[in-house]
């Protein structure tokens, strides 16, 4: 708003009010009136003509002292805070423009070069030319911009598949951001330090896992974490790094290995034998899993051994292999270890096993199993079970007493019946 218009602005205010005044006025001289009349004749002798002038009086007083508040005070400086507000909002919406602008511009031409750098056929020499000429060009002393960059270069590594391994290490390296992610990992923040070893495994920089391989076995556990998967993801096909591993593997560090895995598609580990004969017990679980995912079969002496185990969660994980890899010379095997077994959960996981992979012997055993059974659970899968492997068995089957017989019918109905179930 230009001064001008600001000045016409209050003169119309000022004319405003002079014209609003002399009403004002007369208004309070006619309330005051009205007061007077209505007040009784014996309290009217203090409202004397007199008292009512200098009423009068002090009213047109106060009412002045309003309106040149107003006038010279009050409207001005809203006037001002109005403009000056409006002025910062533009100037400040104009500068962010201008920096959305910037970055933009900046965006664009980072993804073009890096894209032009990545797929084009560069050699060696001119791909170090080009960084260095654009360096100097786009973010020399900008070490903002430089980290920019940095983070495009992973981001594409980690959205675009098949890539040139050792031309992108070869991009990575001469723009010095090895050196940069080396500073990360010599901190002492271990949130840098695992920072820098998230951009070794999105690059698959295996030359520089060494430099990871001292923190596994860190006091602050989840430094240790994060070296440990970086270190899984950079090995080789054996993945030695748990060949002697005597670190206690969590279930979400179990997952993020396995992920890895999985998305790697690696054939199964040649040494994976040696981790099922691990003093970790971690290990032993991640060598199961594995087993499973490639549908390897574990042999008789390997099921004695895992079925044996001290560790309930090893032996719960070996009756699970069993089950979905199907395993039939097992059976005879878990009918041994069934008595032996203290886990309720881990005998559930037996007869659902049975239900798989159960012939004639297993259906004796588990019927020597029902009546003597007072576990509820265990007996619902007993009859599962046996139903299972003959179909007819119940159809002619006496029990014990009347109670027993209404229970397993009982069960019989969830097991026939798909929506009971």
């Amino acid at each position: 708003m230009h001064f001008n218009d600001f000045f016409l602005f209050n003169e119309i205010v000022t004319q405003l009010l002079h014209k609003i005044y002399p009403q004002i006025l007369l208004h309070m001289i006619n309330l005051f009136s009205d007061i007077i009349i209505e007040t009784p004749l014996v309290m009217r002798s203090k409202y004397s003509i007199i008292n009512f002038d200098v009423l009068i009086e002090n009213a047109f007083s106060v009412s002045t002292d309003i309106y040149l508040f107003l006038k010279y005070f009050l409207i001005p400086v809203l006037l001002i805070f109005i403009v000056s507000t409006m002025l910062v909002v533009l100037i400040r919406r104009y500068a962010l423009d201008k920096i959305d602008l910037k970055k933009s511009n900046l965006e664009n031409q980072v993804n073009m070069f890096l894209t032009d750098l990545i797929f084009s056929v560069y050699t060696e020499e001119e791909i170090t030319l080009k960084i260095n000429h654009f360096k100097k060009e786009v973010f020399s002393k900008k070490e903002v911009l430089s980290t920019f960059v940095f983070e495009k270069l992973i981001h594409i590594k980690q959205n675009v598949q098949q890539m040139n391994q050792e031309k992108f290490i070869l991009i990575y390296e001469v723009f010095g951001f090895n050196v940069y992610t080396e500073k990360l990992i010599k901190s002492r923040d271990w949130r840098k330090k695992s920072e820098g070893f998230l951009h070794y495994q999105i690059l698959d920089y295996k030359l520089k896992k060494e430099l990871i391989s001292p923190y596994l076995k860190s006091k602050n556990t989840q430094l240790r974490s994060n070296a440990l998967v970086a270190m899984i993801s950079l090995s080789d096909k054996n993945l030695d790094v748990l060949d002697n591993s005597e670190i206690n593997i969590s279930r979400a560090e179990e997952l993020k290995i396995l992920d890895i895995l999985y998305q790697k598609e690696i054939e199964i580990p040649t040494n994976i034998h040696k981790w099922l004969n691990s003093k970790n017990d971690s290990i032993v679980i991640i060598a199961l899993k594995l087993m499973l995912r490639y549908k390897y079969i574990l042999t008789e002496n390997q099921l004695t051994t895992l079925l044996n185990n001290a560790n309930y969660s090893i032996r719960k994980e070996t009756i699970i292999t069993i089950r979905d890899l199907h395993i039939n010379h097992a059976n005879d095997l878990l009918i041994q270890h069934y008595q032996k077994e203290t886990s309720v959960i881990n005998k559930i996981l037996i007869l659902k096993t049975f239900q798989k992979i159960g012939n004639a012997n297993t259906k004796n055993y588990t019927l020597s199993l029902l009546s003597n059974e007072n576990n509820l659970d265990l007996k619902f899968e007993i009859v599962n079970c046996i139903f299972q492997i003959d179909q007819n068995f119940f159809s002619h089957f006496i029990a014990k007493d009347k109670q027993e017989e209404d229970l397993i019918n009982r069960m019989l109905l969830h097991h026939k019946n798909p929506f009971l179930a």
